[in-house]
């Protein structure tokens, strides 16, 4: 009976299925799969560096007198480069000196004024002189005259000297390039217009008109009246006076 009784609880156990035949202390949890690594931060892409400006040689490098000459040209002003003036002052120096032939009038495409003297001037000087030439006095003239204006007759423009040719004080503005004198505006009919009156005659309203507009382009206007050293050409130029381009002599 002993027997039969181990037996029937063998069988029992055995009838219980796999969960209890293999009943026991308890198994560990499957270990996970190995997780991937984690993914490094990648570094950024090196980066590519830019070339270098290209070089300019000597022939090839554009300063700023260049780019005045070249604006000038594109402007339709007959102009070309000059060579520093050799003077015994050395403080006789042009920044970027040119040669003045001829400005262009805009109001009348294909027009110009030509400049017999070729006037040596500082390039930026010859912008300014050159504009106000063409936009203003050539039709000023026509308007008032009812002619064209053909021909400037001026001094050399440049010139080692003192103010007013003084044999001493301040160098004048024609030491630089920035000053030019007018003598006289040739005109189409074949007159001209100077600028010093004949005997007693009074100064034509058309030069004055264009003596005191001259006032907004130059920072200096002096002609007949001023003092004895113009009393026959008018003389402009870029001069600066004092601290300020604001400050004008116009006499």
């Amino acid at each position: 009976m002993v027997r039969s009784g181990v037996a029937l609880a063998a069988i029992a156990i055995l009838g219980a299925g796999p969960s209890l035949a293999q009943a026991g202390p308890p198994l560990p949890p499957p270990r996970p799969r190995d997780a991937p690594a984690p993914a490094q931060p990648s570094s950024p892409p090196a980066e590519t560096p830019r070339p270098l400006p290209e070089e300019k040689g000597p022939a090839q490098a554009v300063t700023e007198p260049d780019s005045c000459l070249v604006q000038l040209r594109a402007d339709g002003f007959e102009v070309e480069a000059a060579e520093q003036p050799s003077t015994p002052n050395e403080l006789c120096r042009i920044e970027a000196p040119v040669r003045l032939r001829a400005v262009p009038v805009p109001s009348r495409p294909g027009a110009t004024v030509r400049l017999g003297d070729q006037p040596m001037l500082a390039c930026r000087f010859a912008g300014n002189f050159g504009r106000w030439l063409g936009g203003l006095v050539a039709p000023v003239v026509a308007g008032s005259l009812n002619t064209e204006l053909r021909n400037v007759r001026t001094g050399p423009g440049f010139e080692c000297r003192n103010r007013n040719g003084a044999a001493t004080g301040r160098l004048s503005a024609h030491a630089e390039g920035l000053a030019i004198d007018i003598v006289g505006f040739e005109l189409a009919n074949g007159s001209t217009l100077r600028i010093r009156p004949e005997g007693d005659s009074p100064q034509n309203p058309s030069l004055m008109a264009l003596r005191t507009a001259a006032c907004g382009w130059f920072t200096t206007v002096l002609g007949p009246g001023s003092d004895a050293a113009h009393a026959d050409h008018l003389h402009v130029d870029l001069q600066q006076h004092g601290s300020s381009d604001r400050y004008r002599i116009c006499q």
